[in-house]
């Protein structure tokens, strides 16, 4: 019996989006399945119901609201392993015990490292963050020696907080305030194409949230209303699948862009443009067969240098957290390969992390304060000063 009143409650939702559709078809078949406002309503149903059930969607086995709440917008302490070789310039393989704490509600993280060279142990190298700043404190050169790199990047952007997990149930319980804010929206229709690699079209709409529209949406982001129109872009296929999802989200962070894109929406892009005319992007593409995230980053330097890394991700839920793998990390540095290596460890929440810094503020804020910019002009040179004062100094090559 329960299990009949179940089934009756998951179709209440959809039977409301369909007597809406109903009455929006009232001209015709042709012009209702024309009709921008039912398309997108059937795009909807279509995500709901197919793209979310996909092994191919990007976000497919994630708890969205956890993972922004828990791991993004709260305390966590990592252990792991990490090891790089076909380093340049460097004669030697490196691996690190890595310990690192990340405080949310303080702005604080230090990550130490403890780095070995081939079968000797180097020494301790602390990494430590704050704000906008990145303090490297190197035990392993001498208790004097520390350098700070004001970035000019918000190291601790806040995720949305989400109130609910994007599935199914969400979607279902909300399809009275779907239909609602169809009626309110602005949809315009442009005659742009988009093909992907596979050769499926979709055809752009721009869809125009108003100013004071669609509370339950922020509601689900953990939002305040915006006082802005809200603007994204959105390709549906013939058969009304949404293939592209163009977003931008630069009132929320200056200068970020988002796109979603693929039959299942399994590829996601951030566009990050950056001061002084310059950018990163991220690539993150589902790997179903491998169960995993491939993920590319290029940061694109003004200098006309492009630093490159890839890497391939995957998680194994535990009881408290999760572990970690990152594997087939390459770097590149213009075309040139710098390094490979891989991590592996373990990721625990915390209920408060305390003093991350552990009462070394004063001898932090007292680092000399070198140039970003600078350094990233002649990354080679620094790292290979900095390991010059170490007795290991004989491992880096000429």
């Amino acid at each position: 019996m329960k299990d009949k009143q179940t089934k009756k409650k998951k179709r209440r939702g959809w039977i409301i989006l369909l007597v809406c559709l109903l009455l929006l078809i009232g001209t015709g078949f042709y012009q209702s399945r024309t009709n921008p406002r039912v398309r997108i309503l059937l795009s909807i149903m279509k995500f709901s119901e197919s793209t979310l059930k996909s092994e191919d969607y990007l976000l497919h086995n994630i708890d969205i609201m956890e993972l922004c709440r828990t791991y993004i917008n709260g305390d966590t302490h990592v252990v792991g392993d990490a090891g790089f070789s076909h380093m340049k310039n460097l004669a030697s393989s490196i691996s690190m015990d890595i310990d690192r704490t990340r405080s949310f509600a303080s702005r604080r993280m230090v990550n130490k490292m403890q780095m070995n060279f081939l079968w000797m142990e180097a020494g301790e190298i602390d990494v430590y963050g704050e704000n906008e700043t990145i303090y490297l404190d190197a035990p392993l050169l001498g208790d004097d020696i520390g350098y700070a790199f004001p970035t000019g990047i918000d190291l601790f952007m806040k995720a949305p907080d989400l109130t609910s997990d994007i599935n199914q149930k969400w979607f279902r319980s909300n399809a009275k305030n779907i239909v609602q804010l169809m009626g309110e929206i602005e949809i315009k229709k442009t005659g742009k194409i988009y093909t992907d690699k596979d050769g499926l079209k979709g055809e752009e709409f721009v869809v125009t949230i108003p100013k004071g529209s669609g509370a339950f949406v922020w509601k689900l982001f953990g939002m305040e209303m915006p006082d802005y129109d809200v603007v994204c872009s959105v390709y549906l296929t013939k058969n009304n699948r949404l293939i592209r999802m163009e977003v931008d989200a630069s009132h929320v962070i200056d200068g970020v862009s988002m796109v979603m894109q693929g039959k299942n929406l399994g590829t996601a892009y951030m566009y990050y443009q950056l001061p002084d005319n310059e950018k990163a992007v991220m690539r993150m593409k589902r790997n179903a067969k491998e169960d995993c995230l491939d993920c590319t980053m290029v940061y694109y330097a003004n200098t006309g240098q492009n630093i490159k890394m890839k890497s391939s991700i995957s998680w194994t839920k535990r009881d408290k957290g999760f572990s970690i793998k990152i594997n087939n990390i390459h770097m590149w540095s213009g075309e040139e390969e710098m390094a490979q290596g891989f991590f592996k460890g373990e990721v625990t929440p915390l209920k408060d992390a305390g003093d991350v810094f552990e009462g070394k503020d004063e001898r932090l804020y007292g680092f000399e304060v070198l140039d970003w910019k600078a350094i990233r002009k002649d990354t080679k040179g620094f790292v290979n000063d900095v390991l010059s004062k170490t007795s290991f100094g004989a491992f880096v090559a000429d």
